[in-house]
């Protein structure tokens, strides 16, 4: 059976090689996972589950199984600069198959955490803070979507904040509190 390329020569060399070299490894970054996402990722023996599970895989080029294996490794600058990284749907497929117990959603949750801290987040999603900081929102409600509602006989806007506005506030005091808002406000300026 071939072995999977990811586009990227150094890193298929580092993830075949059966050695382990110390100074490719930040071993801080697979405890700051650990104590992020409470999961055993240590036990992972790249059996493959999650991925064959992970409704994102066979669309994409998102395969939890080689950032399991970068968690394992150290492998900090190559699992929180991937794109890839972002693909996940935290639908938990991988989590309810793994024949280990581990929640691999999790880590990438954590890794998206890590990532997060130094700025390291794909406009799309620092836009979508936007957008649920202003409407409650991720996707606000339209023109388009509130005749096909009324079409279904439902109300022009969902029960939401579209219909109770004045929950706004506390959506964005949550926001505020973790400075969400704040630093999307900040990356997507500094573009």
């Amino acid at each position: 059976m071939a072995a999977k390329s990811y586009d990227n020569p150094e890193l298929n060399k580092k993830l075949a090689d059966t050695r382990y070299h110390n100074s490719q490894s930040n071993p801080e970054f697979t405890k700051d996972v650990l104590k992020t996402s409470r999961t055993i990722a240590n036990m992972c023996y790249q059996c493959g589950t999650c991925t064959g599970s992970c409704p994102s895989a066979p669309r994409s080029t998102y395969r939890i199984r080689l950032f399991m294996r970068r968690n394992v490794l150290g492998l900090e600058n190559e699992a929180l600069t991937d794109p890839d990284l972002w693909l996940c749907t935290t639908c938990y497929s991988c989590t309810d198959r793994c024949p280990r117990d581990i929640a691999p959603t999790d880590v990438i949750m954590a890794m998206r955490n890590l990532a997060f801290k130094k700025d390291i987040v794909p406009r799309n999603f620092l836009q979508t803070v936007q957008l649920i900081y202003n409407s409650g929102h991720g996707v606000p409600n339209n023109d388009v979507n509130r005749a096909a509602r009324v079409r279904l006989g439902l109300t022009a806007d969902p029960p939401t904040t579209h219909m109770y506005p004045e929950y706004i506030k506390g959506i964005q005091k949550i926001l505020d509190h973790y400075g969400l808002k704040a630093n999307a406000d900040r990356i997507l300026k500094g573009d």
